[in-house]
């Protein structure tokens, strides 16, 4: 019959695969047969597949130095003579994976804008001038918004001015400006739109959104953040989008 003390050695040397046969065997009893003995065993094996699972060098970096923290702590406390119903030295390497695990997560959270940009704008649909299958391109707005919608981004800036220049409807200012950020032209569409921003369409409250996107692809962290906190407040179009790229910048 092991005591505690044995058993804490059995656990760590079973964690560390280095039992004998015949030990392993006798573990494999004790662990059958002691209840409180198995979950340890499930929760050590749990804290050692978190530790494989993650390859990221720097999380292994961080690792190696609380761990040397961990030994120093572990002959303290082994020193004092201090018992726990958990080995030692596994229940530090729990917090040191919990640890290392916040903190390579806090340094790995995308703040580079125009990550963030990637990773949110898409140009924003047509909704102004569906383009119906098998549709004629017989008119200048049915040729702007086909060549759109293709993806046809450079036609369509120029076709989108030219029909601006004629009637003036701001929704052109707003679908050229989507244009030109997804050509990687951001700066001319910036003005673009806080042209449709002061113009009254049901797009007007969409622009703040791509406002936002325009300064993030231009890495200009301060007035993205000032486009977005008027999403938020407006509760417009991106504003859930725009709470979370908040925490983020």
């Amino acid at each position: 019959m092991y005591n505690p003390m044995d058993k804490d050695k059995l656990l760590e040397k079973y964690l560390q695969n280095k039992l004998t046969a015949n030990e392993r065997k006798q573990f494999e009893v004790l662990i059958e047969s002691d209840p409180t003995l198995k979950k340890e065993v499930e929760f050590e094996l749990d804290v050692k597949r978190a530790v494989i699972a993650n390859e990221d060098e720097s999380f292994r970096n961080l690792l190696a130095e609380f761990e040397s923290e961990a030994d120093s702590i572990e002959n303290v406390l082994t020193e004092k003579k201090e018992t726990s119903r958990f080995p030692t030295k596994w229940l530090i390497a729990a917090s040191i994976v919990l640890i290392a695990s916040l903190t390579i997560l806090q340094f790995n959270q995308s703040s580079d804008p125009q990550e963030l940009f990637a990773q949110n704008f898409e140009p924003y649909t047509n909704v102004t001038h569906p383009i119906t299958r098998g549709e004629s391109s017989n008119t200048a707005k049915t040729m702007a918004f086909i060549a759109y919608e293709s993806e046809n981004y450079a036609e369509a800036i120029t076709l989108f001015d030219e029909l601006y220049a004629v009637d003036q409807e701001p929704y052109y200012l707003f679908y050229k400006a989507n244009a030109l950020i997804q050509l990687e032209r951001a700066s001319e569409a910036i003005p673009l739109l806080k042209q449709h921003l002061q113009l009254d369409d049901d797009l007007t409250t969409n622009s703040n959104w791509y406002l936002a996107m325009a300064y993030l692809s231009l890495q200009d962290t301060e007035n993205a953040k000032l486009a977005l906190e008027k999403v938020v407040a407006a509760n417009a179009y991106g504003a859930e989008k725009a709470k979370k790229l908040l925490t983020e910048l």
